[in-house]
């Protein structure tokens, strides 16, 4: 087991943080997974901090006067890229304080499981000669993670259990997404059904127990073919659209749909979304096995398992 050795002194069960909440701090705790989020929901999260302010200071060497910081910052697995979501400064002189912290992350830039992490900083840099004191701003005095599983690409679309048999689809098939022409600027939702194969003994025995062993397994590979198929498909038409244009009466279009999976998904950190479907375009003309590749690794497929 690894143990994290700070330079300098850090409190000892001074800040006390309640469990996140789902839209405020009297809302339904956090889960470890968010089953019902789509790229159109903005997650909104909520708790209690409480922090013995004079027992923080004399426990790491600073100053009555010294500033804190109580922020929040927050990224998803698929970018890494560090969020800003809340930020405070905690009045000096007071020995106690308690703060409603809260945060809400777009959901345009989530995806995968998301990591929100409450610090204590220190907010402007200190002159002491103290050996083992924090004096620089941004030290962080105290923090904790949580991370939590957001349901991805397989919650963004409409799913409809269907015989394949009678359906006139191949019997051993476990499902088909079903997109209904190729106009991009159709909202999503009414133009998209993936049908489950009830005559899959595999497909069933999920939807009969999404606990089991099996279900995540089989759900996680929906997703890739999800990504791969709905991404693949725009990246053949040469009429899609690589810029953002407005999605219809509020709902999500298709090829907002495309855009938010190649930004959460297949996006370097430094691209937007249609330098990423340029440059993908050409990568899967050249290598369509490769680009399969990199829809896994953007997904984390096979992901572990979400205890």
């Amino acid at each position: 087991m690894s143990v994290q050795a700070w330079p300098y002194r850090r409190p000892e069960n001074r800040v006390r943080a309640e469990n996140w909440r789902l839209d405020e701090v009297t809302g339904a705790l956090l889960p470890g997974a968010v089953p019902a989020w789509d790229y159109r929901t903005d997650l909104t999260l909520a708790r209690l901090v409480h922090v013995d302010l004079a027992g923080v200071r004399e426990d790491c060497g600073l100053p009555e006067d010294a500033l804190l910081r109580l922020s929040v910052r927050y990224w998803p697995s698929t970018s890494r890229l560090r969020h800003l979501g809340f930020q405070t400064l905690l009045p000096v002189g007071s020995q106690q304080n308690v703060t409603i912290v809260g945060m809400t992350a777009p959901g345009a830039d989530l995806g995968g499981f998301l990591t929100v992490e409450t610090i204590l900083g220190l907010a402007e840099d200190l002159r002491t000669d103290q050996p083992f004191v924090a004096h620089r701003a941004g030290s962080i005095l105290w923090n904790d993670q949580v991370r939590v599983h957001l349901e991805g690409a397989a919650g963004l679309l409409p799913t409809a259990p269907v015989s394949f048999a009678e359906a006139g689809l191949p019997a051993g098939a476990a499902w088909y997404v079903s997109m209904d022409g190729d106009d991009w600027q159709q909202a999503a939702m009414g133009s998209l059904l993936v049908l489950l194969n009830t005559d899959n003994p595999a497909v069933q025995s999920a939807l009969d127990d999404g606990k089991g062993e099996a279900a995540p397994q089989l759900w996680d590979t929906l997703g890739v073919d999800i990504v791969t198929d709905l991404v693949g498909r725009a990246l053949e038409d040469e009429g899609f659209d690589e810029e953002e244009t407005p999605d219809v009466e509020g709902e999500l279009s298709m090829g907002g749909l495309v855009r938010s999976l190649v930004r959460t998904y297949l996006a370097k950190p430094t691209e937007s979304a249609a330098v990423a479907i340029t440059r993908l375009r050409d990568e899967r003309r050249a290598d369509p096995s490769k680009f399969r590749a990199q829809v896994q690794a953007g997904v984390g497929f096979p992901r572990e398992a979400v205890r």
